[in-house]
């Protein structure tokens, strides 16, 4: 079959590539290989649609899956324009697949961590422009399950591990540039001194100017959104000279890196209220 260029998909060729994609979804949360180029050629062969054009589609299935506080495949980048036809088929295959949301509970709740000590922060990557669209308003609210991405952000164990691993960083970072004495001053403030400060590490500049670092992980793509209380946006605009978002991505793997925003958050980020304290009106 040839593709018709700009032709809609049709229900049969959506639901391909989302049984395709969560196929793919599967097998990545219960740790087992799989080929995305091979699945691309399958797919190819079934519905006629090009290797870019299924490209692209299998990243607006990674865009849908983060609105609906899903976990991603690592290797698709989230794309927007998401077509209704599609995240309509996405949000009721995700919802009514139990033995898949299963697997992505047991993912980002009892991942094992590595334990070697501090993992290297491999590389620090621009921060993402994410190609993430707001729905409220224009489509029809869809029933939830589990917030996956709460639950990952609340894990004590990988918030601790990716603060490790940022002091590690900052105190090499520094003795890198010959600034010995600043490293040796580089504290874990949420440990030394517990939470509530705005910040979990107090670093420093090469020249001596101090750095208060907000430090949010995960073991998913740097493209999904982070989680930060109302005491940590207030700290950054007390102090957005001095205050950093480090936000850790893809922690314990191949891939791990982190990218940094640097100022009041109400700046740098966009901020979308998911929680609000009520009481009678």
């Amino acid at each position: 079959m040839a593709e018709a260029r700009g032709s809609d998909w049709t229900d049969a060729e959506v639901g391909a590539i989302v049984s395709s994609y969560l196929g793919m979804l599967r097998l990545e949360l219960a740790g087992e290989p799989f080929n995305k180029a091979e699945e691309n050629r399958k797919l190819q062969e079934s519905i006629g649609r090009t290797k870019g054009s299924i490209e692209f589609k299998h990243q607006n299935i990674s865009a849908v899956i983060i609105e609906a506080k899903g976990i991603p495949i690592d290797g698709y980048k989230p794309m927007r324009n998401v077509q209704d036809r599609l995240r309509t088929a996405v949000l009721d295959a995700f919802q009514g697949d139990a033995e898949l949301r299963q697997l992505m509970l047991r993912s980002v709740e009892d991942t094992v961590l590595p334990i070697n000590g501090p993992a290297d922060l491999l590389f620090q990557a621009d921060a993402p422009v994410l190609e993430l669209t707001n729905t409220h308003g224009r489509h029809p609210r869809a029933g939830r399950f589990v917030d996956f991405q709460q639950v990952e952000a609340q894990r004590r164990d990988l918030g601790l591990a990716g603060e490790l691993a940022v002091v590690a960083h900052e105190q090499r970072t520094l003795r890198n540039l010959g600034k010995a004495k600043l490293a040796d001053r580089v504290e874990h403030m949420s440990l030394t001194r517990g939470d509530g400060l705005g910040y979990d590490v107090q670093s420093f500049e090469p020249s001596g100017k101090e750095k208060f670092i907000e430090v949010k992980t995960t073991r998913s793509i740097k493209q999904l959104p982070f989680l930060v209380s109302r005491n940590e946006v207030e700290f950054s605009t007390e102090v957005p000279d001095r205050f950093h978002l480090y936000r850790v991505f893809q922690f314990g793997k191949p891939q791990m890196g982190f990218y940094s925003l640097a100022g009041s958050l109400r700046s740098t980020a966009t901020l979308d209220p998911v929680v609000y304290q009520g009481r009678p009106a």
